[in-house]
């Protein structure tokens, strides 16, 4: 079978398609067709060598959405046939999910929201995860102003629309030609960082998806900081409490996700779907920035 791989560190030319050897689904796991695989940040990052892998060449992605053809024999919560979508780790054995089949774990995947083409379905799991546990950080009983950085991106387009479906009211940080985007998903109050800035001290909480340390200015005494971009984290201070947050895999939390895509309570955003062989372009897209919506590589042309 066809996998993206990475061979060495560096610029997106180090990925390439190759083929490789089909995996078979152990006791506890389901074999997938893929239908489709989600680029990501950290993908970007696992790529430059930010985060070292002890395996190299490795299969790349985290995101993956496709079909179950045959389920081990401790599987009980999937059967071949089903449509499924996950999210799998790749740091510790450098084995992605962009390939043509992966074998996954039973316990990483939800049934595939209905309704929405499963190809789509790819684009849910990391960044929706990200999402909903950066909000849980905050507790179930948070009732304070948040503010949300990022706002236009895949993970923060997901915070504003988590936090207003608690029925909080966040406000959002974007750029001026996503403010009534950003709105859409449920933001009371649209800030932006040219202009229209969000006020000092007006905020009990900032969770921080686009680098913006700058935005620990915006919390009030003694508020909560949570940021999911570790390499842009600001000093503590004034009693802010500041925490670096990174995502676990969840099948449990992704079915609760997934459901709300189905009932289109949560919507998934598209911004280009590519073959494989497109690798390096989708990596060159997401790096140059201002991509509105996930990049999605599939196994066919």
């Amino acid at each position: 079978m066809k996998a993206l791989v990475m061979t060495g560190y560096g610029t997106p030319d180090v990925l390439s398609v190759v083929e490789t050897d089909h995996p078979r689904a152990a006791a506890h796991e389901i074999l997938v067709r893929v239908a489709a695989a989600a680029v990501n940040p950290v993908d970007l990052a696992v790529r430059r060598g930010d985060i070292p892998l002890p395996v190299l060449p490795a299969v790349v992605g985290w995101d993956v959405s496709g079909t179950v053809v045959d389920a081990g024999s401790a599987v009980t919560r999937f059967r071949e046939g089903d449509r499924i979508v996950a999210a799998r780790s790749a740091l510790a054995a450098g084995a992605g999910v962009t390939a043509e089949f992966v074998a996954l774990d039973e316990t990483l995947a939800a049934h595939a929201p209905a309704g929405t083409p499963l190809e789509h379905a790819a684009a849910l799991p990391l960044a929706a995860l990200t999402a909903e546990q950066a909000l849980d950080r905050l507790g179930a009983g948070f009732r304070g102003r948040l503010l949300v950085s990022g706002a236009a991106g895949a993970v923060g387009g997901h915070l504003v629309r988590l936090a207003d479906l608690r029925g909080w009211e966040p406000a959002a940080l974007a750029r001026h030609d996503d403010a009534e985007a950003v709105a859409a998903l449920g933001a009371a109050e649209v800030f932006s960082d040219t202009g229209n800035r969000p006020p000092e001290r007006a905020f009990d909480a900032v969770i921080d998806a686009a680098g913006t340390p700058w935005t620990a200015g915006t919390v009030r005494d003694g508020g909560r900081f949570v940021s999911l971009t570790p390499f842009a984290v600001p000093e503590a201070e004034r009693s802010v409490d500041v925490e670096i947050y990174g995502v676990r895999t969840d099948g449990a939390m992704l079915h609760t996700l997934a459901r709300h895509v189905e009932a289109r309570r949560l919507p998934l955003r598209i911004a280009h779907t590519l073959p494989f062989e497109e690798g390096p372009r989708a990596h060159a897209l997401l790096e140059k920035g201002g991509t509105r919506g996930k990049i999605l590589l599939t196994p066919a042309g």
